[in-house]
């Protein structure tokens, strides 16, 4: 046995239990108390520097150097809150230099099997005292906030850090060596903690460092992708205003409702006009005889069609109308010229007139165009001059710049004005029109099968609606008309796009990240060089990215306590515990089979094979 220190303290390797003189001396060994009970116990490794010491051990019986001996009874040892871990330091030692290379279900060589069996627990009676190779167990010391500080945190958190070094296979076997209420915990409920400080930045910093590098990456390849995505061509709409071909209401009748806004007109009308509307041969949703449809049901038993700087719309809803649907509704083609200074509806033409078909045209190019249109029979009508001269969002400027002024639309040669478009009623337009025997008429704009009805223009035909009499009525300029504030009830709703949804979620991602930018652009030309009618600039929003990278930081935080909840919590505990479980299930197999007992008499020592 290896000589005590001078001070009386026990080696640093090593417990050392002393006898009682009133009790007999005779060693025994102590067996484990878990499922190690089988296995031959194992003495701590001794320091001897004595060589004929080490001479003499080595005749020894091999199965006896390795059983622990002490007395049959030790004196009962009475430790106080500042004496428990030098008590408890040399197990601790022993674990610590080799824990990170060890498996924690495996016991090693240096074990100690039974000690402190009759150790008084750390947080007894503080006052008591034992002699302990004939001194006195050192009084607490310090003021009684010292004391307790000691007592109820200190060494309470001290002795949970050793429960927690203490590899997973001994927790049970040393239990007596901590509070009785340790022995109520399963060994397999706490990880093994190690002391190696790459192992803890290991677990505690790079791998959640690299996580959270891998969500940022995810995070831009996904960002990329959905942003090309999305600015694909002929991205699917949610709703499919092709899908909508009948209207399957009864006619609406507004005459039987509404009066003429010129009561001097009578009633004698026999035409209700639409004129102003758009087919899919421009930004229109449907097709010329879905338009007709719509008109039909909402009242209407003639229209202009005016697709954007194009005829053809026209000409083919008229073609359709004169084959199918002569009694019910007569259409007059036109081409509505869309620029960046005007819209202007040319009616009762049969050609595109491209004269002023750019950007930005000239009064010159206007006069010509209004020219052309007289000379081909036809009525030159400004619309929407409210819209027209709203101020475009994002900018301080009207949607169309350098819109000619009224007056001089009269002199370019214009024939009138549409004085309501949709739901707006231009009163300005309607006084003008007053004061310079103009052209008054009306128009829905109507792009979609869901749009709501708000005026219509009435002429008196004398039951003859013909193309070329509501063309003469027009240039005679008697017309009025019905507005209903409120618009027509009934509505058709498109159905769902049946291919939307398979490619929804990448372009409404794509959308959304487009958040952190605003494109600012102004309204569309609709001229064959493209482009738009204002200065297009770019804001980036760096406050929105800033707070958008905050939350990703903070949805990662509650990602990785989520995770240390589940795999801390749940998952760690349930593989320890099972891999706790095999091993003491394969430890009582060998030991029923006798593989133990064997290998106990060959003084071999038998390791319990890993699961």
């Amino acid at each position: 046995m290896t000589t005590p220190k001078p001070d009386g303290a026990p080696p640093a390797d090593h417990i050392l239990l002393l006898p009682s003189t009133s009790q007999s001396s005779s060693p025994s060994v102590t067996t484990r108390n878990s499922f190690h009970d089988s296995l031959p116990p194992f003495s701590p490794t001794q320091t001897n520097n004595n060589p004929s010491a080490a001479d003499d051990s080595k005749g020894k019986d091999a199965a006896s150097s390795r059983a622990i001996h002490h007395t049959s009874s030790t004196p009962s040892l009475s430790l106080s809150h500042r004496g428990s871990a030098s008590v408890l330091a040399p197990y601790a030692s022993s674990r610590s230099s080799s824990t990170h290379k060890t498996d924690p279900y495996q016991p090693r060589d240096g074990d100690i099997t039974g000690v402190a069996t009759d150790l008084v627990s750390p947080f007894d009676d503080a006052n008591a005292s034992s002699s302990l190779n004939g001194s006195t167990a050192r009084e607490p010391q310090g003021s009684k906030a010292s004391q307790f500080l000691h007592k109820h945190i200190v060494s309470p958190f001290r002795l949970f850090g050793l429960y927690l070094s203490t590899p997973i296979v001994d927790r049970e076997s040393h239990a007596a060596a901590f509070p009785a209420w340790y022995r109520h915990i399963p060994p397999w409920l706490f990880p093994q903690y190690h002391h190696d400080k790459r192992r803890v930045l290991r677990s505690t910093v790079w791998r959640p460092l690299g996580r959270l590098i891998l969500v940022i990456v995810v995070l831009a390849v996904l960002i990329a992708a959905t942003l090309v995505y999305s600015f694909r061509d002929n991205v699917p709409e949610s709703v499919d205003y092709g899908a909508v071909t009948d209207f399957d209401w009864t006619p609406i009748n507004p005459r039987s409702y509404l009066s003429p806004w010129n009561a001097t007109f009578g009633d004698t009308y026999d035409v209700l006009l639409d004129g102003h509307s758009h087919t899919i041969y421009s930004d229109g949703r449907m097709a010329p005889e879905t338009l007709l449809k719509w008109h039909i049901a909402n009242g209407y038993n003639a229209v202009i069609v005016s697709d954007h700087n194009t005829i053809e719309g026209g000409l083919a809803a008229q073609e359709i109308a004169l084959a199918n649907y002569s009694d019910k509704i007569t259409v007059i083609p036109a081409m509505e010229l869309s620029c960046c200074r005007l819209h202007m509806n040319l009616i009762g033409i049969n050609e595109t007139i491209d004269i002023a078909i750019t950007k930005w045209p000239t009064d010159e190019q206007l006069k010509a165009t209004i020219d052309r249109t007289h000379q081909l029979g036809g009525l030159a009508i400004i619309n929407h001059i409210p819209w027209s001269n709203t101020t475009e969002y994002g900018y301080e400027l009207p949607r169309m710049q350098n819109h000619p002024s009224r007056e001089l639309l009269v002199e370019l040669g214009i024939d009138g004005f549409e004085i309501a478009n949709g739901g707006t009623l231009d009163t300005i337009s309607l006084k003008f029109i007053q004061d310079n025997n103009l052209l008054l008429i009306t128009g829905t704009d109507v792009h979609y099968p869901d749009t709501n009805a708000f005026s219509w223009t009435i002429l008196n035909t004398n039951g003859n609606r013909s193309a070329e009499n509501i063309m003469a009525q027009l240039r005679a300029r008697r017309t009025s008309f019905l507005f209903d504030p409120t618009g027509t009830q009934p509505l058709a709703y498109p159905p769902t796009t049946s291919n939307y949804f398979a490619t929804a979620p990448p372009t409404l991602l794509g959308q959304y990240f487009q958040m952190f930018w605003t494109d600012q652009t102004g309204l569309y030309s609709f001229s064959p060089q493209g482009g738009f009618c204002h200065q297009e600039y770019i804001t980036i929003h760096y406050k929105l990215i800033g707070y958008f990278v905050g939350w990703i930081f903070v949805g990662f935080l509650l990602f990785e306590a989520a995770r240390l909840v589940i795999v801390g919590l749940i998952w760690g505990p349930f593989q320890r515990r099972r891999k706790y479980m095999r091993r003491r299930k394969a430890a009582t197999l060998m030991r029923e089979d006798g593989s133990f007992s064997e290998a106990q008499h060959s003084g071999q020592e038998v390791e319990v094979p890993a699961i």
